[in-house]
């Protein structure tokens, strides 16, 4: 079923007594360092700049970058052949990662990097050659691919979003038959094939949780994305402004009846100090990876571990 939490929550109903412990990370030599995905195993991987540039939308590189991905704290830097983008978006528990490139010979691509150095370019049906339209690949499972056909040099929303698996692509559009829906992206997916996104509701961002047929939207006070999930059923995003957040079991209380059905519970995720925090990757065991921005503008990466 099709249903739209409004939680208006004022900050005291915030958990705060459920808390997270932070690590800053950055990639030496760099002028900006963005965390996008964790494991269970505890790889970290992202992106990096070694040029300054104002972002237009975090959510996505608007200038040239690399990859890295880090292991039992080594860092690896990593460039897709013939590509002068890549950009790292996800990471699954084999270690394949997922993203985007930009290559010398044909433009945009989407791809996977599996773990055993294999790496396989991808592009939806809207990213013809011609066309202003990219595929970028946000999140992957053992099986699944998931992401948005997008704008990405824009401050722009995506125009579709998408899961691909064994080379074919299905639309994956979250309430699409509402009036004054647009606009979808899948951010995350679980080992056990949750999703997790954004679409736009009437001017407005909105987050939603996607399990079989069961679809789920929750906004908070303000625009919000949906960034990953969880086996467990937990997820992260933002709101406006780079306030991060973390709900436990979102589907625990799933009733039939919305009505009486007990709205989850979400936990701040903010960077100590931090101007603005946003969590974009979550492993099964709950440490989530994300980007904070410091008081003086600076882009970072972070881990948080939960204390719970």
């Amino acid at each position: 079923m099709v249903r739209l939490f409004l939680l208006v929550l004022a900050v005291s109903q915030f958990a705060f007594t459920q808390t997270f412990t932070y690590k800053a990370i950055d990639i030496p030599g760099a002028t900006e360092t963005q965390v996008r995905g964790v494991n269970s195993s505890g790889e970290i991987v992202g992106f990096y700049k070694t040029a300054s540039c104002t972002e237009t939308n975090i959510q996505f590189p608007n200038c040239p970058v690399n990859g890295f991905k880090i292991t039992n704290g080594v860092i690896t830097k990593l460039l897709v052949p013939h590509s002068t983008w890549t950009a790292i978006m996800g990471v699954n528990d084999y270690g394949d990662l997922v993203g985007f490139a930009i290559t010398t010979d044909t433009g945009a691509h989407g791809f996977l990097w599996k773990h055993q150095n294999v790496i396989t370019y991808f592009n939806t049906p809207e990213a013809g050659p011609n066309s202003d339209i990219h595929t970028v690949a946000m999140s992957v499972n053992k099986a699944l691919i998931v992401g948005g056909a997008d704008w990405f040099f824009s401050d722009s929303s995506p125009v579709n979003g998408w899961v691909w698996a064994n080379g074919t692509f299905s639309t994956m559009n979250p309430g699409d038959t509402v009036s004054g829906t647009c606009c979808w992206g899948v951010n995350g997916v679980s080992n056990n094939g949750y999703l997790s996104g954004q679409n736009g509701y009437q001017g407005h961002a909105t987050a939603w949780f996607k399990s079989a047929k069961d679809e789920d939207f929750y906004p908070l006070n303000s625009d919000v994305v949906g960034t990953a999930v969880n086996s467990n059923s937990d997820v992260i995003g933002f709101s406006v402004g780079g306030k991060g957040f973390f709900a436990k079991h979102i589907e625990l209380n799933e009733g039939t009846n919305d009505a009486v059905e007990l709205k989850p519970s979400f936990i701040t995720v903010a960077f100590p100090n931090a101007k603005a925090t946003y969590p974009f990757g979550l492993s099964d065991k709950r440490m989530i990876g994300g980007t904070y921005v410091d008081s003086n503008g600076g882009i970072h990466g972070f881990v948080a571990t939960p204390n719970f």
